[in-house]
């Protein structure tokens, strides 16, 4: 079938992953050495730019420093940076500890540039629900938070909520839906979740490209990452996308016309996890410090909260707010969401990158 249709790539902040999360921030900042004592080390530490970046500065260091003495240094880097960087540096590495994605951690060669996390000096490490603890083998990571994927709308735009995924290819959304580049976690597990809606699957997500080109009349933009897919709500460009809560949260509270819902086919999740990385500069005992404040109670407590929504994993925090309207009121409803199979994912993924690079996005 031959149409004309106007869209664009959208290219803007970048939010996760992915999970990046949102826009590029400043390349470092120091937290600043207390006047009443000597700092014990400092730190060097990688983090998504961002939302990630501005929640780590405000909420995680200062309890850390607060604790340790230790001034810690913070570098925003995308996870697929961390790991390059990484790779370039593993003698002399360029931070202590990194946080990375599903897709970054597996496809990495984590016995050259990470360690297995040390849980035994973890306060906090037994606090994780289980499965958070590392989706990995090897145990090189707990999670430090999740995201959970649904549907985004403008409810003036749109005021019958959608209710499947199925909902993005009809007509009346001709010229207004948003999807985001396969570049991040939640392009990839949106394609994924396509696929599997068509009979495909994790190892074949043909279904997906398929209904992509058929969603094409309706395509306003493919946005670079989620966070571009968040401007393009910001600025009425969009009015239905696959988005993530935390970032639609964020939007809430900016006053933007915006919803969330959960699709009948579920929503999945994905989370961000920090490592020890090899051969740190400071010692791995700082560095595990480090990673257990961001474990605490304290930290997942504040994380969940506005204006970062990060759902927590240790058990102790509470689940409140939107996140226990939307999410989980236990946390036991955490196993009703779709977890995807990232170690089957990675093996195609940068294929299907640049097929959809090729195919979709302009």
């Amino acid at each position: 079938m031959n149409h004309r249709m106007k869209r664009r790539t959208f290219l803007g902040a970048s939010f996760m992953t992915g999970m990046a999360m949102t826009g590029l921030g400043s390349c470092s900042a120091q937290s600043q050495g207390s006047s009443d004592s000597s700092p014990a080390g400092s730190l060097v530490a990688a983090t998504y730019p961002g939302n990630w970046e501005d929640a780590h500065r405000s909420i995680l260091v200062t309890p850390f420093k607060k604790a340790r003495g230790a001034d810690v240094t913070l570098v925003p880097l995308l996870a697929v940076d961390q790991v390059a960087r990484l790779q370039a540096s593993a003698i002399n590495p360029p931070f202590d500890t990194a946080m990375l994605d599903p897709d970054p951690l597996i496809t990495a060669p984590k016995q050259d540039i990470l360690q297995p996390f040390p849980a035994n000096l973890s306060q906090y490490f037994a606090d994780v629900l289980p499965r958070y603890q590392g989706t990995d083998t090897g145990n090189w990571e707990p999670i430090v938070g999740l995201q959970f994927v649904g549907i985004a709308y403008n409810p003036k735009k749109i005021t019958t909520p959608p209710a499947s995924w199925k909902d993005l290819w009809l007509s009346q959304y001709r010229g207004r839906v948003g999807i985001p580049n396969m570049n991040s976690s939640l392009g990839t597990g949106w394609m994924v979740e396509i696929a599997k809606m068509n009979g495909g699957s994790e190892t074949n997500i043909e279904p997906a490209f398929q209904a992509v080109q058929e969603l094409l009349p309706n395509l306003a933009a493919v946005a670079a990452n989620p966070g571009a897919l968040s401007t393009l709500f910001q600025q009425g460009e969009v009015d239905i996308a696959p988005h993530n809560l935390s970032s639609i949260a964020v939007l809430q509270d900016k006053g933007v016309d915006v919803e969330w819902v959960i699709p009948r086919e579920g929503s999945y999740a994905f989370g961000a996890s920090m490592h020890v990385v090899k051969n740190p500069t400071s010692s791995v005992e700082l560095a595990t410090a480090y990673i257990d404040t961001a474990l605490s109670t304290e930290v997942q407590t504040a994380m969940a909260q506005a204006p970062y929504y990060v759902a927590p994993v240790n058990k102790n925090a509470p689940l409140q707010g939107v996140l226990a309207e939307k999410i989980a009121t236990d946390f036991d409803e955490y196993e009703k969401f779709i977890y995807q199979d990232w170690a089957t994912i990675s093996q195609q993924r940068s294929q299907w990158i640049e097929r959809f690079n090729r195919e979709i996005t302009v």
